[in-house]
């Protein structure tokens, strides 16, 4: 949502980029306030959410949606808090609702703030999203239990937030603005590899740091491994996915092709999403308790991937795009409410939260590759001074549902049967706290 001034020079193809765009400061800052008090992402959000509703400028929006991305970190706290709290299939539920709690709300959050840009301008979004922020801190204030006194306490790794943020988004931007700069120009070749550098340098730092800031070891451990790269392949394909969804959906029908809503209009065709990822995690238990919980993963992922190809078939009407919504929203609240359930189960119970945060982490890192994609393929179907053809929306969703259909392999591939380690008794947790 961009002031108007600003929004008129934005094209389809830079919105696929800019949209996402805060995904590589929030994947370090997942994991930056995955090690911070519990209390601290929903207050950080209100923060960001104030700061974009009174500072009308670019800079304003960027600072303020950036600092909105902390409230990604709130899932492996919260998965941490329960895991320490619960026990048994209510911990197996809680978890499932936990998960998929980030899609749930972002599809039921999106026709409202549509409806804030329709009526007034998109600031109106920010004090909206404000006083709900507000009011998730007072209550975390209020309800969250304190942490215990065995709570040990690690500094966070701020350089290597910082080489992973700028390396991604150098990377990616490569990516996605490469056809318009040209793939050999001096710009593209030098976003790229200075990106490349700096991720890196993250990974050298990663693996000598006492308390990094992603825990690599922990991300490729058996069990685990296959766990994280179906997640970032997921990523790839939802968010790539529904970039390209969201784009045709609003685009000017002036030769056909684009269906040419507003902003509103198009939160409400996410809304099927939202509600298919709300009643889908417990079709995934019933689906577990048949034929093992190894099996979930890889059935959401396909499903996520039949969507897509679906709408590459069908995207004339707009019956196409709720019947690509409400599958992809069954696909990740199939694939998401099992996630944490496979990683709790073979996981050393005081690396909860850690390894919760590290496959937050790659789900995003994953949206960010998939938006850059399908940037690059739309890029690469538009005319000069035009819009991108219909060829370009068909090319990028078969692209991403490609994408999840390999997630779905390594869901079932590289994630083997295990015993669950044993979940701690109440009260051993030990959350990572931050040091002031």
């Amino acid at each position: 949502m961009f002031p108007r001034d600003l929004a008129s020079s934005v094209t389809p193809v830079r919105r696929a980029w800019r949209s996402p765009s805060r995904r590589p400061r929030t994947s370090s800052a997942t994991r930056s306030a995955a090690r911070s008090s519990s209390r601290s992402p929903s207050a950080i959000v209100a923060l960001g959410s104030l700061i974009g509703a009174v500072v009308p400028t670019f800079a304003g929006l960027l600072t303020g949606r950036a600092l909105q991305g902390l409230g990604y970190a709130m899932v492996p706290l919260t998965v941490s808090i329960a895991r320490e709290w619960l026990s048994g299939s209510v911990l197996d539920r809680t978890l499932g609702v936990l998960s998929t709690s980030i899609a749930v709300g972002v599809g039921l959050g999106n026709p409202v703030m549509g409806l804030c840009v329709l009526l007034v301008d998109y600031r109106l979004a920010f004090v909206v999203a404000f006083l709900v922020s507000t009011g998730g801190a007072v209550w975390v204030l209020r309800r969250v239990p304190p942490a215990g006194p065995g709570t040990r306490r690690v500094r966070i790794d701020l350089l290597g937030a910082a080489l992973l943020g700028a390396g991604l988004a150098g990377t990616l931007l490569a990516v996605a603005r490469g056809d318009a700069w040209g793939w050999t120009s001096p710009t593209a070749l030098t976003s790229a590899s200075a990106g490349v550098v700096l991720l890196a340098l993250w990974v050298l730092r990663s693996l000598r740091t006492p308390a990094p800031l992603i825990d690599l070891r922990l991300a490729c451990s058996r069990g685990v491994l296959g766990v994280n790269l179906a997640a970032t392949l997921l990523g790839v394909c939802v968010f790539g996915g529904a970039a390209a969804v969201i784009l045709l959906v609003q685009r000017p029908p002036g030769d056909g092709v684009g269906f040419g809503y507003s902003v509103f209009v198009t939160g409400l065709l996410m809304t099927p999403m939202a509600v298919a990822t709300l009643f889908s995690p417990p079709l995934a238990r019933a689906i577990a308790r048949r034929v093992g919980e190894r099996v979930v993963l890889p059935l959401g992922s396909a499903v996520s991937a039949v969507a897509f190809g679906t709408f590459a078939l069908m995207h004339d009407r707009t019956w196409h795009v709720v019947l690509t919504m409400a599958l992809m929203g069954v696909g990740i609240g199939i694939a998401y409410s099992v996630m944490p359930v496979l990683i709790v189960a073979r996981t050393p119970a005081e690396r909860t939260a850690s390894a919760t945060g590290v496959n937050q982490v790659l789900r995003l890192l994953g949206g960010s590759v998939g938006a850059a994609g399908v940037a690059a393929v739309l890029a690469a179907h538009t005319p000069v001074g035009g819009q991108p053809a219909e060829s370009g929306y068909v090319v990028a969703v078969l692209a991403v549902g490609s994408v999840g259909l390999l997630s779905a392999v390594a869901g079932w591939v590289l994630v083997p049967s295990a015993q669950p380690p044993g979940h701690r008794e109440r009260g051993e947790q030990d959350p990572l706290f931050v040091d002031s």
